[in-house]
């Protein structure tokens, strides 16, 4: 399975995800996206941007034994939930409901996070 193809099965998975992306931080990239609608790259670049900004926040704060580290942002619009395993710069970015459940969508992502970086 292609990570355009775990994307859209992620994407399609949560209720409402209106964007389920793979990206770098370190790189400062999105590199591939799943969405509906058109996504402009400085949309995409700005999601990046934000993921990295909650990595950085959550190291110091987070269990140092946790295998993955993961953030949520929410805004008057969406929730924003990034996901990474501890310690890489890999990470998924997933654009979803305010009404949706992150105990839920958390481990959606991380499941697939482990599936790309197995294929990578």
């Amino acid at each position: 399975m292609t990570v355009a193809d775990c994307l859209d099965a992620l994407r399609s998975d949560i209720p409402g995800c209106q964007v389920a992306a793979f990206g770098d931080v370190a790189a400062h990239l999105i590199l591939k996206a799943s969405h509906d609608k058109a996504m402009p790259r400085e949309r995409l670049d700005n999601l990046c941007a934000e993921a990295a900004r909650c990595f950085v926040a959550t190291e110091s704060l987070g269990d140092p034994k946790a295998t993955t580290q993961d953030s949520i942002v929410l805004t008057a619009q969406d929730m924003r939930i990034y996901v990474r395993a501890q310690g890489r710069v890999d990470f998924i970015c997933l654009l979803c409901p305010l009404d949706c459940d992150p105990q839920l969508v958390v481990p959606k992502g991380i499941a697939a996070l482990t599936k790309m970086a197995g294929d990578a």
